[in-house]
């Protein structure tokens, strides 16, 4: 059995067929089991209501970086962030299983449909078509931020912000990757956004498209694709970008397929899971879009001392630098030990370090504190 479409007057039409064979007339014939309804068309943008939303599973994004769609339609949460949204599917054909009957991918929630199961289901539910992950809860944010590089004179800086490595303070700790942006409107200006989002939007102008050869005006920037990013480029891992063969969109590896370079890969958009790269690589839409709109590559290690021996009294706060996701400033990065001092309830210090003494007099190590760091995203993953 199988999904069959038919347009009419600009309308498509489904209905669940049989295809089987008549030994009589000695050719195949397709039998009509059941009449599914009309497909329902994507929502323009310009027909959004107010509130839009970026949605994504647990260690996935949400068919990819790149939105297949320019809305997101499901009931959601009263709060502006959280989990537990639950989306409905939307099925694409994606070519053939090896035995030759047609086959689905749910872009929705990433996996394939089509199977005998699936089909009879199906029937069962009157029509209501539903990939195996249709109940899994998803994480969303709602009017995320969206930025344009452009807008920003003084350049944006976009990382995967994750937990402290040392933390004295009665704050919790991060419980998952967030989205930490700075941006200034002029150059050595003061910064206009200074706040870290559960997920941000990259939108572009004519002027300086995100990609070349394809217009895609809107990348997302959620947890999982900005830690999958982070790690290849911490464990200097190749870096690409591949466009689907078939839909030309960007395509993200995420998961032990972001640890892993490797040659073929599977179209999160599409379902096509036969793109080639030249190379083994990482691939991911934000590679491409950071080397078109990078101006400055370089790094430099702090020069700045901190002995904390002179802050007994204090609360603090130690994360490791990382590399940003998007850095557009005409400046290097800084690579060094991130610190936040606070007395009283005040923060009196905020800068990046070179060195870092300890309450006892020892050194911290940055490459130390970057594996605690990582390991408390990988423990908070695994509950």
């Amino acid at each position: 059995m199988l999904i069959k479409r038919e347009t009419k007057n600009n309308v498509t039409y489904l209905s669940l067929v049989e295809e089987s064979y008549n030994s009589q007339k000695k050719r195949g014939q397709i039998t009509k089991i059941k009449d599914l309804g009309v497909e329902e068309p994507i929502t323009p943008l310009n027909s959004m209501t107010e509130e839009f939303a970026i949605v994504w599973a647990e260690g996935r994004t949400l068919g990819n970086a790149v939105p297949f769609s320019e809305r997101v339609k499901g009931k959601f949460p009263e709060e502006d962030s959280g989990c537990g949204v639950i989306l409905p599917c939307d099925i694409v054909p994606c070519g053939k299983f090896r035995n030759g009957k047609e086959r689905w991918w749910c872009r929705t929630h990433q996996v394939h449909w089509g199977t005998k199961a699936d089909l009879q289901q199906a029937v069962q539910n009157e029509g209501d078509i539903r990939c195996s992950n249709a109940s899994q809860p998803m994480n969303y944010t709602k009017n995320p931020l969206v930025i344009n590089p452009d807008d920003y004179a003084g350049g944006i800086g976009i990382w995967a912000a994750l937990p402290t490595a040392i933390n004295t303070t009665d704050e919790p700790d991060l419980q998952d990757v967030a989205i930490h942006v700075h941006a200034r409107l002029q150059p050595q200006g003061k910064k206009s956004i200074y706040t870290s989002y559960p997920a941000v939007v990259i939108t572009s102008s004519e002027d300086t498209p995100l990609f070349k050869n394809i217009s895609i005006k809107r990348v997302i920037v959620a947890p999982p694709s900005a830690l999958a990013y982070l790690e290849a480029l911490i464990n200097k891992l190749p870096l690409g970008t591949l466009k689907c063969h078939t839909c030309q969109h960007p395509h993200l590896d995420l998961g032990d397929f972001a640890k892993n370079p490797h040659k073929k890969h599977f179209c999160g958009n599409c379902g096509v899971d036969s793109n080639w790269s030249k190379e083994p690589i990482i691939s991911s839409p934000l590679k491409e879009i950071a080397d078109n709109i990078t101006k400055n590559s370089d790094f430099v290690a702090s020069d700045r001392t901190l002995d904390l021996r002179n802050y007994q009294d204090c609360k603090i706060k130690v994360w490791s630098s990382t590399p940003a996701i998007i850095w557009t400033s005409y400046q290097p990065q800084e690579t060094g030990i991130h610190v936040h001092i606070y007395q009283g309830g005040n923060k009196i210090v905020d800068d990046t370090f070179g060195q870092v003494t300890w309450f006892d007099g020892s050194s911290l190590e940055r490459d130390q504190l970057l594996t605690i760091m990582l390991d408390k995203v990988k423990k908070t993953d695994r509950k």
